[in-house]
């Protein structure tokens, strides 16, 4: 009988939760949100004190998001990122594109 608990390295296969690897990884990245929310708070707090704008709070929250995205790659979604570079190789390998 053909299952849905069978592995193999095809990068198209959905994991246990239902997502690709890609789709994993990318839940995971977007998840990230602290140096967001603390950039546009100091943004915030700079543009009451010293600027009249939103441009300091707007300028926080690129910044932040930018380590946000950093910091989960290199830090929190470390499993993502490595089930993702297996899938990557192994379509790589085998001589298919992913697109």
């Amino acid at each position: 009988s053909n299952s849905n608990n069978h592995q193999n390295n095809n990068p198209q296969d959905v994991s246990a939760a239902g997502v690709t690897p890609a789709e994993a990884l990318s839940n995971c990245l977007l998840s990230q949100y602290r140096f967001c929310a603390g950039g546009v708070g100091l943004g915030a707090a700079y543009g009451i004190k010293y600027t009249k704008g939103a441009l300091p709070m707007v300028a926080g929250g690129i910044a932040g998001t930018a380590v946000d995205l950093m910091y989960g790659y290199v830090k929190e979604c470390q499993k993502e990122v490595e089930l993702y570079n297996q899938s990557q190789n192994s379509v790589n390998g085998s001589g298919t594109q992913n697109y």
